[in-house]
C-alpha cells in the first residue's frame, strides 16, 4: 500500500490516523539550578498524524529530535507533555500494564545491527525471544515461526543457531526487522535502518521493508537523514527543525516545490547524480545551528535563514495550510 497516488487532502482525510500527537513535547533536564533548571528542548509543541498503511518520514539534520520524537511516539521515551493518540485512544499517560497490551502492536528497528543485537543470544533467541515474552510458550510452534520469519527476510535457515557476530551487518538488520514484525505490529518506527549499512546493501533492505509492508500492511514512521533515501521510501515527509516541524506534505511535491526555506536548503545538499547539474548555482545553509537548551525565540530557524524579517525573530510561525501542505512559516516560498 505503498502508494503516492491518491494522497490529496480528501483521500488523507478519508483514510484512518493511526497515531496522532497533539502538542508533544519532550525535554531532558540537563542541570541549572532548583529556581532555574536547565532543559533540552528535544521536542516542542508537535502535531502530526500517522495515516494507516502509509510511510511517513521524518527528515532534519542530526540533533533535530527525530529519532526522539519517534521513541516517544511508542513510548519507548514518556512525553514531557502533550498527548498521544493511537486508534483515537490516548495512550500518554496510559499506565504500564494497560499499555502492554498495546506495545506488541508497536514496534522499532533500530539504527545500529551491532548495537542493537544481543551478541549472547542467538539469532532463533533474538527473534524468538518477542513470541516468548507474548504468550507462545509451546517451542515447537516458537521454531516454526522463528524459521517463517528468517524466510521472509532473507536469513538462511541453516543459520538458525549463529550468533551476531557470524553475520554482516545487512544480515544483522534483517534479523532486527525479523524481530520487529514477530508480533505483527501495525507500526513500525523505522530509526535511521540503512544509514550504518553499505551503500549496495541499503536498496536491497529498503526493498525488503516494502515487501513487508504491502504483505503485513504496516505502517511505517522512518526516521532519516538521506533525502535521496526518503524519497524513494516515504509517501508523506515531515520536516523538522531543532525540535519543531517545519512543514509536512506528501513526497514527490515536497521534493518538487518546498515551502519551507529550510526545506529548500535540505533539497540542495542533495546530490546530484548528472554531472552537468552539479556545477549549477545553489544556496547551501551557513551558521551553527541554535542550542537545544536555549532556542531562539520566534521561529526556531530564523538565525539561519536569509528570508526573515522582524516578525520571524518576535512571533512563532503558525501552521499555514498550503493544498494538502503544512509549513509553518511567515513566508512561504513561492
Amino acid at each position: 500500500m505503498n502508494s503516492r497516488e491518491g494522497q490529496g487532502p480528501e483521500m488523507l482525510s478519508a483514510r484512518k490516523v493511526l497515531l496522532e500527537a497533539r502538542n508533544l513535547v519532550k525535554e531532558f533536564p540537563v542541570g541549572g539550578t532548583r529556581r532555574n533548571p536547565q532543559v533540552v528542548h528535544a521536542v516542542t509543541d508537535v502535531n502530526l498524524k500517522i495515516y494507516e498503511g502509509e510511510t511517513l518520514a521524518l527528515v532534519g539534520e542530526s540533533g533535530c529530535g527525530k529519532s526522539t520524537l519517534g521513541r516517544v511516539l511508542i513510548r519507548l521515551l514518556e512525553p514531557t507533555g502533550g498527548d498521544i493518540l493511537y486508534e483515537g485512544q490516548s495512550i500518554a499517560g496510559m499506565g504500564e500494564a494497560e499499555f502492554a497490551g498495546l506495545r506488541r502492536q508497536m514496534q522499532i528497528i533500530f539504527q545500529d545491527p551491532y548495537a542493537s543485537l544481543n551478541p549472547r543470544m542467538s539469532v532463533k533467541e533474538i527473534i524468538g525471544e518477542p513470541l516468548l515474552t507474548y504468550g507462545m510458550k509451546d517451542k515447537a510452534e516458537r521454531e516454526q515461526r522463528v524459521r517463517e520469519l528468517m524466510r521472509e527476510v532473507g536469513i538462511a535457515q541453516e543459520f538458525y543457531n549463529r550468533y551476531p557476530h557470524q553475520f554482516s551487518g545487512g544480515q544483522r538488520q534483517r534479523i532486527g526487522i525479523a524481530r520487529a514484525i514477530a508480533l505483527n505490529p501495525k507500526l513500525v518506527i523505522c530509526d535511521e535502518p540503512v544509514s550504518a549499512l553499505d551503500v549496495s546493501i541499503q536498496s536491497q533492505v529498503l526493498n525488503l521493508l516494502k515487501d513487508l509492508q504491502e504483505k503485513y500492511r504496516l505502517t511505517y514512521l522512518f526516521i532519516s537523514h538521506d533525502l535521496s533515501v526518503v524519497k524513494f521510501i516515504a509517501d508523506r515527509v515531515c520536516v523538522m527543525f531543532l525540535g519543531k516541524v517545519c512543514e509536512i506534505g506528501d513526497t514527490d511535491s515536497l521534493y518538487e516545490k518546498p515551502l519551507h526555506p529550510y526545506t529548500r536548503f535540505l533539497m540542495n545538499a542533495i546530490p546530484k547524480a548528472d554531472p552537468r547539474l552539479r556545477n549549477q548555482e545553489k544556496e547551501l545553509l551557513s551558521g551553527e545551528i541554535p542550542s537545544p537548551v536555549n532556542p531562539p525565540a520566534g521561529c526556531r530557524f530564523h538565525t539561519r535563514c536569509p528570508y526573515a524579517k522582524n516578525i520571524c525573530g518576535r512571533e512563532e510561525p503558525v501552521c499555514r495550510t498550503v493544498g494538502e501542505r503544512q509549513v509553518f512559516c511567515h513566508f512561504p516560498l513561492g
